[in-house]
């Protein structure tokens, strides 16, 4: 099973926005490394994130949970399920 995740925070911005902000600021980082250098776990981290927004049902998750709307402060963690799906997942 894949085990890369990601960690976003939510309260001031949806989960949509928060996955935008943290591909842009992963990408900036790819960018700015050195091609031999690269850590092939962000690599992993920005496919993870790129399937997350293309796939999900942003209106629905925010409708869920007032987290996910942003509205209440949170962490969320991206992760793959079993079936190769990125999903959300919010702490206990």
């Amino acid at each position: 099973m894949n085990s890369i995740t990601v960690k976003l925070h939510t309260g001031e911005h949806c989960i949509e926005t928060s996955a935008k902000i943290e591909l842009r600021r992963l990408t900036d980082i790819l960018l700015q490394s050195d091609a031999e250098k690269t850590d092939p776990e962000l690599e992993k981290q920005i496919e993870l994130l790129l399937h997350f927004l293309k796939n999900s049902d942003f209106n629905i998750l925010r409708a869920s949970d007032d987290r996910f709307a942003g509205v209440t402060p949170s962490d969320c963690i991206i992760k793959w399920d079993e079936k190769s799906n990125a999903i959300v997942i919010l702490p206990d």
